[in-house]
């Protein structure tokens, strides 16, 4: 009795061609602007990209639309803190004009050592196995099996690893 083989999975370009229009129009629907549908499209086959570099998937049609979901919530949420913050009349740009701002290059290098500072302590707190396997990962781009041949345990070790890991400074940058 023979096996069967596994087809070839088609190349993720092929996967973006014939699955694009779908994911447009589910971003269409869900908020009702075809230019930020399109470039939510992009953005959810560039994580679609990112995720399989890591572990293939057993159904990538399935994984993009839960990309797009947490990509709509994540647009919502950025435009109600945007909504929220934003002048309401004259009067509050008249106050914020008054105000000088340093350059926003000082400004984003200052955030970001701050971020920085606050992962690195994070990372820190966790034992060394969790803190190499993200490292191999984020840094290396190093797939969870390679990882885990690399450090004697399975993908499946490596993966519970860097979920506690990004759950971990997702508390951490939470509590903050």
């Amino acid at each position: 009795m023979t096996t069967p083989i596994a087809a070839e999975p088609i190349p993720l370009s092929q996967f973006f061609q014939e699955c694009r229009d779908d994911l447009v129009r589910f971003f269409v629907r869900k908020l009702q602007c075809p230019d930020t549908a399109h470039d939510l499209a992009q953005e959810t086959f560039i994580r679609l990209h990112f995720c399989e570099q890591r572990a293939p998937s057993q159904d990538r049609r399935a994984l993009a639309f839960f990309i797009a979901g947490n990509l709509v919530v994540d647009h919502i949420r950025k435009e109600n803190v945007r909504a929220r913050y934003a002048p309401n009349d004259d009067s509050d740009t008249e106050t914020i004009d008054a105000f000088p701002c340093p350059g926003p290059d000082s400004v984003r290098h200052l955030i970001a050592a701050q971020e920085l500072a606050a992962v690195q302590s994070a990372l820190a707190e966790l034992p060394d196995g969790h803190r190499t396997a993200f490292y191999l990962s984020a840094i290396d781009g190093l797939t969870y099996a390679e990882i885990g041949e690399r450090l004697g345990v399975s993908d499946r070790i490596i993966a519970k690893r860097i979920a506690q890991t990004l759950k971990h400074c997702r508390a951490r940058r939470d509590a903050s």
